[in-house]
């Protein structure tokens, strides 16, 4: 990932986490109705942890979009204190799966919902990244008929030149050259616009 990108790649990730965090916060809420006693505490005391990190984690997102164009500090660091604190989500997490070991299909449940999340988070992900591909071979195509409609009028006229270079001196088969070393020129830079345009994808 550029350093240029590496922003808005990290709130896209942030929010990525905190959909998921809302799925699953979510589930477990609605599951933790049917448990009762012990279980229904520590499941209750799971919820709370992953409240409380969810609200960390969204004034973290929030500072990344607030600050995105003019970041004090790096959006690496952003992230590595967003990855430390996902580590206290994986922990409740962990710690409610093993509160729920006598509760399978309520563990199943939040299971699947916090997989659901996942699964679209990337099928978004994908989207996107499909639609900048669309997006980019779309300019390239535009640049590059260009580039051949310019290459091709040059053409013409260095032919229809030709004729008149057979009777003139050195001066004006100089222009000619000068003329066709220009239009390549243009070809060659919209050439090097595609490519770069490609190499933004990968």
């Amino acid at each position: 990932m550029s350093e240029k990108s590496y922003p808005h790649e990290t709130i896209v990730w942030a929010k990525q986490r905190l959909d998921e965090l809302d799925a699953l916060i979510s589930e477990v809420e609605k599951r933790s109705k049917d448990l009762s006693g012990s279980v229904r505490a520590e499941a209750d005391a799971a919820v709370a942890r992953l409240e409380a990190s969810r609200a960390s984690l969204q004034q973290s997102y929030d500072e990344l979009r607030a600050e995105a164009k003019a970041l004090d500090r790096t959006a690496e660091d952003l992230q590595d204190a967003f990855d430390a604190q996902w580590v206290e989500v994986e922990t409740a997490f962990q710690s409610l799966l093993g509160a729920l070991a006598g509760q399978a299909e309520t563990a199943r449940g939040i299971v699947a919902a916090r997989v659901e999340a996942q699964r679209q988070a990337w099928d978004n992900s994908l989207k996107r990244l499909r639609d900048q591909a669309a997006e980019t071979v779309d300019t390239a195509r535009g640049e590059l008929d260009a580039a051949i409609n310019r290459l091709s009028e040059e053409a013409e006229r260095f032919q229809a030149r030709i004729g008149e270079v057979k009777d003139a001196g050195d001066t004006s088969w100089e222009a000619v050259k000068s003329g066709l070393a220009e239009a390549k020129a243009v070809h060659n830079r919209t050439i090097d616009k595609i490519k770069g345009a490609f190499a933004k994808l990968l």
